[in-house]
């Protein structure tokens, strides 16, 4: 008797790929794809090849025409083909690279196994936004708290209603996107009603309360929950 195909087979199309090449994130068209085709999609030059980031042990440097299995590590560095190929250390773990939308962020592990909730921990997101795994079309799929996540599944997310909570001049200041520039920190914060004006300078605060340096309009910011900021005008000197 011939098998029924599964109905989830046509719901449901493939999972969106992504990689962090040397510390940004890609899109990718497919979880198998070749070297080269990897560097002319970031528009690396000819010079150059893959490397492959494991966590310990020697990283592994692919050649143009080889077969990359981003299930097996989506982490990569981009080095001169002059570099000399290491043996590789069989019990190295690759580095593996959950995506929050491929704009946004990301962050790394070497545990492709996580839930709905610890993958909320990892990339940062409060406990109660909801989670789906962006798929190559309109309808993704919904993650529950409890449900196994593999990494080879797919690694990239959305999440729907995130928010995380900082401060601005002990003000809470909820903010919508986990990267967000300098600029954007103070337009949502001038609009939940912190006393500041557009052209204030901001300033992070460390753990212990202390200022670092002026932070431009321009430089994007990594947020977590609880981050703190002073912002005031430029001549102010307290």
């Amino acid at each position: 008797m011939q098998a029924k195909p599964n109905p989830k087979d046509a719901c449901h199309p493939s999972a969106k790929w992504g990689s962090v090449i040397d510390d940004s994130p890609y899109s990718l068209p497919r979880a198998v794809i070749t070297a080269r085709d990897i560097l002319d999609q970031i528009g690396a030059p000819p010079s150059v090849a893959l490397k492959r980031d494991y966590n310990g042990g020697h990283d592994q440097i692919f050649a143009d025409d080889e077969t990359v299995d981003l299930r097996e590590g989506n982490v990569f560095k981009i080095v001169p083909k002059c570099d000399p190929v290491a043996c590789r250390d069989p019990h190295a773990k690759p580095k593996l690279a959950f995506i929050l939308d491929v704009a946004d962020s990301w962050e790394i592990t070497i545990n492709p196994n996580q839930t709905g909730k610890s993958l909320k921990r990892l990339l940062g997101i409060a406990d109660d936004s909801i989670l789906l795994r962006d798929m190559e079309s309109p309808h993704d799929v919904p993650v529950g708290d409890e449900e196994a996540i593999i990494f080879a599944d797919g690694p990239v997310f959305i999440a729907k209603r995130f928010r995380l909570a900082i401060k601005v001049n002990n003000k809470p200041v909820e903010m919508a996107r986990r990267k967000a520039s300098v600029l954007e920190i103070k337009q949502a914060a001038i609009a939940q009603g912190v006393k500041i004006e557009i052209g204030f300078i901001l300033f992070q605060l460390d753990s212990e309360g202390n200022l670092g340096p002026a932070l431009p309009d321009d430089k994007v910011l990594k947020l977590n929950d609880c981050d703190a900021f002073r912002c005031v005008a430029p001549d102010d000197n307290s």
